[in-house]
């Protein structure tokens, strides 16, 4: 049962392994996901693809899960009674999954790298603009600091994959040679085994309880209540057999994004929370994300 996962819990384990008897190179590793492998699978994955109103649907569709889910993890938050740096801490981690590096992953694990394009876009125009731009309203409002909108803008521009996707769109009426096409489609494949084996250098065990409570429900909400959600609307308005059905759900359960979580470290939030999270949510995954893909069949 746990047949598709066992590559990913060996990836983690191997990163975490690394670190613990040789070093941590989780820095170098993002890096080099960020700057190679992410642009890689992007061109090979928007260059071939037909942009229509299928596609601005699927981005409407998933913003608006992204979005509801931030509308509830504040009032989760405000539930809890949360002190404003923990509330700003709760509503990132509880509103934006890892659907790049760990959602990648699933996805090419459970329905193979032909349907990475769905959580492609989820990640590009869902997940990461509103992290870049509501999210870091957030943090900045959770540690009282002042928004720096020409670095939002700055970050999504200037952010890799998001510079790849233009130059997709632009080349689209020019012949690629078979071996530049073939070099992305290389590259973009060391994108699960050096993400996976990063995630695992950065698993931090020493505060697994830290704020236990607030770490729980954040997980609940993220990975559980708002994925339940998706799928009950899905059955109703949508057709669940669609593998991009079935990815959308996937994606919607992910864990915390490490991104996310390094944005509110740096952003004078509370760290061993996020730390926590990320933690907590990614070995909770390896179960509750199999899980949702054996129900969806």
């Amino acid at each position: 049962m746990l047949y598709p996962i066992l590559p990913i819990a060996l990836f983690l384990a191997l990163g975490y392994l690394f670190k613990i008897f040789i070093k941590d190179n989780s820095k170098e590793l993002i890096d080099f996901v960020i700057y190679f492998s992410l642009p890689a699978i992007v061109f090979a994955k928007i260059y071939p693809l037909t942009l229509n109103y299928e596609i601005l649907k699927l981005i409407i569709i998933f913003n608006s899960i992204i979005l509801i889910n931030l509308i509830l993890s504040y009032l989760f938050g405000r539930f809890l009674k949360l002190s404003k740096k923990v509330l700003a801490t709760f509503m990132i981690i509880s509103t934006f999954g890892n659907t790049s590096f760990i959602g990648f992953s699933y996805i090419d694990s459970f329905y193979g790298q032909d349907y990475i394009v769905y959580a492609l876009i989820y990640d590009l125009f869902g997940s990461f603009l509103i992290l870049v731009s509501l999210g870091m309203l957030i943090i900045n409002w959770g540690s009282s600091q002042d928004v720096n909108f020409k670095a939002i803008i700055k970050s999504i521009l200037f952010f890799p994959p998001i510079i790849m996707f233009f130059i997709s769109v632009l080349l689209k009426n020019i012949e690629v040679p078979d071996f530049f096409m073939n070099t992305m489609q290389t590259i973009g494949s060391t994108l699960v085994p050096i993400a996976m084996i990063a995630i695992g250098m950065k698993l931090e065990l020493k505060n697994i309880f830290y704020k236990l409570e607030i770490v729980s429900a954040a997980i609940i909400l993220k990975m559980f209540i708002i994925p339940i959600m998706v799928l009950i609307s899905f059955q109703v308005f949508y057709n669940l057999d669609d593998t991009w059905s079935k990815t959308t759900i996937i994606e919607a359960a992910m864990p915390p994004m490490t991104m996310a979580v390094v944005l509110a470290i740096r952003g004078g939030l509370d760290e061993r929370l996020a730390i926590n999270a990320l933690v907590i949510g990614v070995l909770i995954s390896l179960f509750s994300v199999t899980g949702f893909y054996y129900f969806l069949g």
